[in-house]
């Protein structure tokens, strides 16, 4: 059929529905509503705001419209209580200093510590349900509900970061922690080729400063990201105007990744990463090869990692170049995680982002002090070059590490650097042994140079005891500070009441020296205190060199205050001072969608002494910019910053603009198009398909103007990226997609080209009779064949009630329709002949709807068997 007949279907599709709505309301009042019959109840749509459309039980009376209130705190995942049937409603929402009551008894309903009264006009209460009137939602829940009569549907909307949206917005980095122990099989695969050379990524970022004292500096970085010879070649250039343009500060680095070699499985060549017992302040320029592969093994525990950043930034924690976890910043800058250890060598890296878009590229490489390797497996890396410390030592480290069983390691080498005086030389040994499924011991013992031990326990109840000893040998040089001893202890458990949440923590180290010895010990709370973000330190260093020791507390706060304020306070108090040593205040708010004000002050009590700042940001799609002025007693400065990155779409021989670093990172171009032919290859006529969307999206998504091509950037490389398609989301109803879920394997510095075909597929609808005394009617429950040119089934279909029927899904090309004889030879009937149909390649789907057969009985009794 053409168009019109599908408009037409469309349209009778929607009389049909309206007519059953329309049923529905008349009859609902005589069902349901026996007690209050000038109300009528109904399911209708709700949409939330970045969660999705959900069906929903409503109440309308009078032009109002009544809200389930237990069914949407489903939805939302909100805890609520329902006490007496229903009639006394009770929870919290989000946080338990959010709560409410709702009580239909005493007509009274308590928000936090406010109370005020309830008309019987407010709700509707039935033998299941309790409903509120909408408009009550924003006062009592801070949800703004809207309901449109028109349409019988209803909206949601709200600023707070509700559960469920939380956890979608953490949907993505769950996958990446199931990756970790395998994912379900795509419907495709796609593998990559690596190119002998493609452009890929630039980065850029310009950065003034301006002083009165005249002690200002520009600078300049560049970054450049491609693929030559098969392998992701990085460079980077920083130039600022009070450096020498050096070679020790620049970054360039060559990687090819090959995870199926037996041999090796990654070469670097250039600024290498080491994992040096001996101290080196500069970078180590030359080659490392290794067995290790870049995709991470299964995960068997955690090893707990926490130290201090900026107030409110987010630090996202990469395991082997894969996202696995974020977490903010507290209001004093501390943040903690729970790494997951896997089998082979583990590569911790931190990457830190402002609230108001400030992004600090330098990533702190974290070596963690276990090191599992599977059961039988051998694992290599072995690194060589020379060290840019103006001496050009050269340098060299082999590790070897052996898996015993699943859990326990063992490993030893060699490193070597020259000019150290102790010995160039440096052997060692190391092991790391799971014992039960809690306890965790780290050796090493380093030639000439230390003895290393560290034990970490874990509770049931999270209480985290970790033990770490180290023995330096007395005349050695290759670390760089004369350490006889270093004792640690560290206690961490997270507290949780009714009114706060916060991860506690009490460490204690010392350190011997050849003459004295320094002990610090710290006491922190960190978390939710009656919904204010709240850190509290204490500090403690003693040392046998002075008598009084030095202590002092430090309380760092966070209010969310209305308008979008955000208010942030920092006492210090030391008690050997006897008095508040500093103090800070902060306000900030975003401004014009994208923009962000901020106003701090600090005060030094004792070297009397306090600034004043005042920053504007703006984050446009193609950069960060910012605006920054301190002022001190004796200096005033000002700051200027821009930066960002311009991406090559190899796709679409265009180019792309970003906001923050692109360089390493890869993306995907996708091209939805009309597989008219049905070959599954993009043809020259084959029109582009609009509104594609996902039910996940793995990176950073955006669409063309006339959405019909989807960019995805920001995703981790060499790793197979799962792409979940939603075939929901496409305009018309006869087009499918096949294969939706399809995982691409992505590499750096590049825009990989995925075309999605979308199947026009055809209906094919009709009519059964029965004939019977010389008249026809329509009979249910028969069996319907659909053949292809083959004459091979395709599809089975059953007669409605009425004896119609419909199928939506077949292809383009020649069919027949037949009733199935196998049932017709068990009911003793017979059936009219087989009728043949074309379904033509049309762009919306052709619609065949005139089939009609005819089936009589033989010469018995007729009679349905209804199991057929």
């Amino acid at each position: 059929m053409n168009i019109s007949n599908n408009n037409s279907y469309e349209c009778y599709k929607r009389i049909h529905v309206g007519v059953l709505c329309l049923i529905f309301l008349v009859l609902g009042s005589d069902l349901f509503a026996k007690d209050r019959p000038e109300y009528d109840e109904l399911r209708v749509d709700i949409r939330i705001e970045r969660l999705g459309t959900f069906e929903i039980p409503i109440a309308i009376e009078d032009e109002q419209a009544f809200v389930a209130v237990a069914p949407l705190f489903e939805i939302l995942q909100l805890r609520i209580l329902e006490e007496e049937n229903g009639k006394i409603l009770s929870g919290y929402v989000i946080q338990p200093t959010n709560s409410f009551s709702i009580n239909s008894k005493t007509l009274e309903v308590k928000v936090k510590d406010e109370v005020f009264k309830l008309s019987e006009e407010d709700f509707i209460l039935t033998t299941t349900t309790f409903y509120l009137k909408s408009t009550l939602f924003q006062k009592i829940f801070d949800f703004k509900v809207k309901f449109h009569f028109r349409t019988l549907s209803a909206e949601l909307e709200t600023d707070l970061e509700l559960p469920v949206i939380k956890q979608m917005r953490l949907g993505k980095l769950r996958e990446n922690i199931q990756r970790l122990k395998g994912f379900k099989k795509p419907d495709t695969l796609i593998t990559q080729e690596y190119p002998y050379f493609r452009a890929g990524m630039l980065d850029w970022g310009v950065f003034a400063n301006q002083q009165t004292t005249g002690n200002g500096v520009n600078r300049i970085n560049l970054g450049l990201g491609t693929m030559i010879v098969g392998g992701e070649t990085n460079l980077r250039l920083n130039y600022a105007t009070n450096v020498p343009l050096t070679s020790r500060n620049q970054f360039y680095q060559w990687k090819y990744v090959n995870n199926e070699s037996k041999l090796f499985k990654q070469v670097t060549v250039g600024k290498i990463f080491t994992r040096s017992t001996s101290t080196l302040f500069a970078p180590v320029v030359g080659a490392q090869i290794t067995n290790t592969p870049v995709l991470n093994r299964r995960s068997f525990g955690t090893f707990n990692l926490s130290d201090f950043t900026e107030p409110r930034w987010t630090v996202e924690l990469y395991v082997n170049n894969v996202l696995i976890d974020y977490t903010e910043a507290d209001a004093s800058g501390f943040y903690n995680f729970d790494i997951p250890l896997m089998y082979g060598n583990t590569n911790i890296n931190l990457r830190f982002y402002g609230p108001y878009g400030e992004e600090r590229i330098e990533e702190r490489a974290i070596n963690i002090p276990y090191n599992f390797i599977p059961k039988n497996e051998l694992e290599y890396t072995l690194s060589a070059g020379i060290v840019e410390n103006g001496e050009n030592s050269k340098f060299s480290r082999l590790n070897l590490n052996y898996g015993l069983s699943n859990w326990m390691t063992i490993g030893g080498g060699v490193e070597y650097l020259s000019g150290v005086s102790s010995g160039e030389v440096m052997p060692f040994i190391d092991a790391s042994a799971r014992i039960g499924s809690n306890l965790l011991f780290s050796g090493e013992y380093t030639y000439g140079v230390r003895t290393a031990a560290l034990l970490s326990y874990r509770t049931k109840s999270n209480l985290q005891i970790n033990l770490d000893y180290t023995n330096y040998n007395e005349i050695q040089t290759a670390i760089n500070y004369n350490y006889l001893e270093e004792r640690k202890l560290s206690l961490s458990t997270p507290i949780r009441t009714k009114n706060f949440s916060v991860f506690s923590r009490l460490s204690i180290n010392q350190i011997i020296l050849p003459t004295t010895d320094f002990t610090t010990t710290e006491f922190m709370l960190s978390g939710s205190l009656f919904g204010v973000s709240t850190n509290f330190t204490t500090l403690g260093i003693f040392s046998l060199r002075t008598l009084n020791p030095t202590i002092y507390s430090t309380l760092s706060q966070t209010y969310r205050l209305p308008y979008n304020f955000l208010f942030s306070t920092q006492l210090q108090y030391g008690y050997s001072a006897g008095g508040l040593t500093n103090g800070a205040v902060r306000v900030e708010r975003p401004m014009f969608n994208n923009g962000f004000v901020n106003v701090a002050y600090q005060n030094n009590f004792r070297q009397e002494s306090h600034s004043l700042q005042v920053g504007l940001r703006y984050n446009f799609n193609f950069a960060q910019t910012s605006l920054n002025t301190n002022i001190s007693r004796n200096n005033t400065s000002f700051a200027q910053a821009s930066q960002g990155s311009l991406l090559y779409n190899r796709a679409s021989g265009s180019f792309i603009t970003a906001n923050r670093s692109s360089i390493g990172r890869s993306g995907i171009s996708i091209f939805p198009f009309l597989d008219l032919n049905a070959n599954g290859k993009k043809d020259e006529l084959e029109p582009p398909v609009a509104g594609l969307k996902f039910k996940r999206i793995p990176g950073n998504l955006k669409y063309n103007n006339t959405q019909t091509v989807l960019r995805i950037s920001n995703l981790q490389p060499y790793q197979e990226v799962i792409l979940e398609l939603d075939p929901l989301s496409l305009d018309n109803i006869g087009w499918r997609i096949e294969k939706p879920t399809i995982a691409i394997e992505v590499l750096p510095n590049q825009f990989h080209k995925l075309d999605i075909p979308v199947s026009v597929v055809g209906e094919v609808s009709g009519m059964i009779y029965l004939k019977e005394n010389g008249e026809l009617e329509g009979q249910g429950r028969i069996i319907l064949n659909i053949l292809d040119e083959k004459k091979e089934k395709v599809t089975s279909i059953l007669s409605e009630g009425d004896g119609y029927f419909t199928y939506l899904g077949l292809k383009p090309g020649s069919y027949s329709a037949e009733i199935d004889p196998k049932q017709m030879e068990k009911l003793g009937y017979i059936a009219s002949e087989p009728l043949n149909f074309e379904i033509e390649i049309t762009e919306f789907g052709d619609i065949v709807d005139d089939l009609e057969f005819v089936i009589e009985e033989k010469g018995t009794e007729f009679i349905v068997n209804t199991q057929s």
